[in-house]
C-alpha cells in the first residue's frame, strides 16, 4: 500500500497530504433507480424513433425498386428434381 505522508502533485505543483478514505466514500459512480430509469427511457425513445424510420426506409426502397413480378413465385415453389438427369458413372479402380 502507499505510505501515509505527503506527495508532490504535478498538476498544481504543490505538496498534498495523503489521507485514507473509506471505499464507500471513494466510490466514483452513482447507482440506483434514477440512473436505471434514464437508461430505460433512452432505450425506449431510441426504439420509438427507429421503428418509424425503418418502416419509412422499407417503403422508400419498395417505391424506388419494386419487386419483379416472378420473384415471389420462384421463391414459393419447391425445387423440382431434373427429369432427364443421368446418374454419374462410378469410377472403376485402375489395375
Amino acid at each position: 500500500m502507499a505510505h501515509m505522508g505527503t506527495r508532490w502533485e504535478r498538476s498544481d505543483r504543490k505538496l498534498h497530504a495523503e489521507e485514507r478514505i473509506s471505499p464507500v466514500k471513494a466510490r466514483q459512480g452513482r447507482t440506483g433507480y434514477r440512473i436505471l430509469t434514464v437508461l430505460v427511457v433512452a432505450l425506449v425513445l431510441a426504439f420509438l424513433v427507429w421503428i418509424p424510420v425503418a418502416i419509412w426506409g422499407q417503403k422508400q426502397a419498395t417505391d424506388i425498386a419494386p419487386p419483379q413480378p416472378g420473384h415471389e413465385m420462384q421463391s414459393q415453389l419447391p425445387a423440382a428434381p431434373a427429369q432427364n438427369a443421368t446418374p454419374a458413372q462410378p469410377v472403376s479402380p485402375a489395375q
